[in-house]
């Protein structure tokens, strides 16, 4: 059964990887950053090769069963009574494309930036980024045609540099983490699952 969520800031200061599903994705860039942090939100399938982490942020109710057997703390965006997870809202960001022209934009990976922040971190690593490719990590196919207007990417990568711009405002640092070979500077793990 949900629950709603009381976000407090038990995580303050911490460095915290978040962790999408887009190409950048590998098990490499997933061993690496888990020595540098101590806290780990994966979103959706990103779970697959992070099953340790802290958080799995899964918005949409559809959820798998792999989703509902993650150890961790399992998010959701609705209120399912069949769904045993913390309820944070549907989290809809108001995103402008151009001025004049704003679209609402509901994203699992947006939210758990947005999640990271509340929690307290004062650092977002993001690996699996990349709001303006047309694929995931785990797809099969990649679709390389222009998305329809009403994609539901779009905005997403514009969200992102927003929601970038709006923390640094109030001294979380948000940065792409897109090599493993080149990894940013992160302090020594202090813990957290693992």
């Amino acid at each position: 059964m949900t629950t709603t969520w009381q976000i407090t800031p038990e995580w303050a200061g911490e460095t915290v990887a978040v962790l999408g599903c887009g190409p950048s994705l590998t098990r490499e860039a997933v061993g690496a950053v888990r020595d540098h942090v101590s806290r780990v939100i994966v979103v959706n399938h990103a779970h697959r090769l992070a099953p340790w982490a802290d958080v799995l942020v899964a918005l949409d109710g559809n959820w798998p069963d792999e989703h509902r057997r993650f150890a961790g703390r399992r998010v959701t965006g609705i209120e399912d009574p069949d769904l045993d997870a913390s309820y944070i809202g549907p989290r809809w960001e108001t995103v402008t494309l151009r001025p004049g022209h704003q679209v609402e934009v509901h994203n699992s990976g947006l939210a758990a930036v947005r999640l990271a922040a509340a929690l307290g971190a004062g650092r977002i690593l993001l690996i699996g980024f990349e709001p303006e490719e047309n694929r995931r990590w785990y797809d099969d196919e990649v679709d390389t045609g222009d998305r329809p207007a009403d994609d539901p990417y779009t905005g997403v990568a514009q969200g992102l540099v927003q929601i970038t711009k709006q923390l640094a405002e109030q001294g979380v640092t948000v940065e792409r983490w897109e090599t493993p070979s080149n990894p940013p500077a992160v302090a020594p793990k202090k813990g957290g699952r693992g």
